[in-house]
């Protein structure tokens, strides 16, 4: 039988051997208490009576609070060590020859650089170059973008929710992206940043098909930008830009007056950003293609397939949460399932691709958000209590996890 080496499987754990340790700390007593305090705001309907820009902006607040409290159950090693460990992108700042010339060289050095640089497109380390040219040294301003990116991931899902479905479908589904289990790998890895990159991008799309003329084409031009240096990021910002963007816009339509001016503006920007690293030296296929055969001859060639296509799907599951498993078999609503569906449909090539080997429950984070949503299914106004409960059982999931898990990231 082959070794995982997983250390949690199906989850990846800190200790190749042995990922599971049960311990508590103080980080799990506030991930607790803002888990009771959600439970109660949804039992009294406050999520129904808050001015709904005040409930958007609660639950920003609240789900960085609660990803960071679970972080900190390992101190401030659970939210350091996935910016500062070897195999990241900081440890290769040392290496990184400036940026024109780390661009235009990064298909043929790509062998001089972590395991992680090797698995994505040059973009990130660009925006690492950035935060340590401008005076913010050392792995806490990376970490903090991490943080930041959990407020950003929930404000933009929940802003598109309600642009795409209307207020009441923002306020049924709001608690359940404050506590879902994949909370637990946003404040430590890198992906969490991909994740807000994307949101604000569909987030774009969406505001921009309620807008007409030029302040449609404005907000499609900021959604390209976003969503063009998606695919820098991550290689699998493809997937996404390719299932998700599109399935938002054939949400509204029909009913909608900027849609041709958001996908002209959209168009642009993403051309604009593929033209630029195009003219740096950085050809997106090239870089994919060569990323691919590292993929092939490191670790995935000891990860067989016959493992991986139920396990990558369990880790998934535990990451979303089984408020979102049973909001996904109960959604109705067209308008959501678009979204959610999309999400779906891009994890399921991601999924296919066999790019991915394990490690989902963080190379996933950005479909998860939308389909959390589904949940907002659980969440009928006239039953608070079962609302309330299914929030319960979300947060409990992520609170157990963490107790259980020493997550790599």
């Amino acid at each position: 039988m082959p070794q995982i080496k997983l250390g949690a499987a199906p989850l990846v754990g800190r200790d190749p051997v042995d990922g599971w340790d049960w311990r508590f700390g103080a980080g799990l007593v506030g991930a607790t208490a803002l888990a009771v305090a959600l439970v109660a705001a949804v039992l009294a309907a406050w999520t129904v009576s808050l001015r709904l820009r005040t409930l958007v902006i609660s639950c920003s607040v609240g789900a960085t609070a609660f990803a960071l409290c679970l972080a900190l159950t390992d101190g401030f090693d659970g939210v350091l060590n996935g910016a500062e460990h070897r195999t990241e992108y900081l440890a290769n700042l040392p290496n990184t020859p400036p940026a024109g010339e780390f661009v235009r060289s990064f298909v043929e050095d790509i062998d001089l650089y972590s395991v992680h640089v090797r698995g994505h497109p040059p973009g990130f380390v660009l925006v690492v170059k950035f935060i340590d040219a401008i005076g913010l040294h050392g792995p806490w301003p990376v970490a903090m973008l991490s943080v930041m990116s959990v407020a950003v991931v929930v404000a933009a899902t929940l802003t598109t929710v309600w642009a795409v479905a209307g207020a009441d479908w923002t306020r049924r589904s709001a608690p359940f992206l404050v506590v879902s289990p994949y909370a637990l790998w946003q404040v430590t890895s890198a992906d969490a940043f991909y994740c807000a990159v994307s949101a604000l991008g569909v987030m774009l799309v969406a505001l921009g098909l309620r807008r007409r003329d030029w302040t449609a084409m404005a907000a499609g031009l900021g959604a390209g930008v976003l969503l063009g240096s998606l695919l820098y990021l991550t290689y699998l910002g493809a997937i996404f830009v390719m299932m998700v963007a599109p399935l938002t816009v054939a949400s509204t339509v029909r009913r909608r007056p900027g849609t041709w001016p958001t996908v002209a503006g959209v168009a642009a920007g993403a051309s604009a950003v593929i033209g630029g690293f195009a003219a740096a030296g950085f050809w997106w296929v090239d870089g994919a293609r060569r990323t691919r055969t590292e993929y092939w001859d490191g670790t995935a060639q000891f990860r067989d397939w016959g493992y991986f296509k139920y396990g990558n799907l369990a880790a998934a599951i535990i990451a979303i949460g089984p408020a979102a498993i049973v909001g996904l078999m109960r959604l109705r609503d067209r308008r959501v399932w678009l979204i959610s569906g999309g999400a779906l449909a891009a994890l399921a090539a991601s999924h296919l691709s066999q790019y991915t080997r394990a490690e989902v429950e963080r190379i996933w984070l950005l479909f998860f958000p939308w389909l959390v949503i589904a949940a907002g299914a659980l969440a009928v106004r006239c039953r608070p209590r079962a609302a309330a409960g299914w929030v319960a059982v979300q947060a409990t999931s992520a609170v157990v996890l963490q107790a259980a898990l020493v997550s790599k990231w």
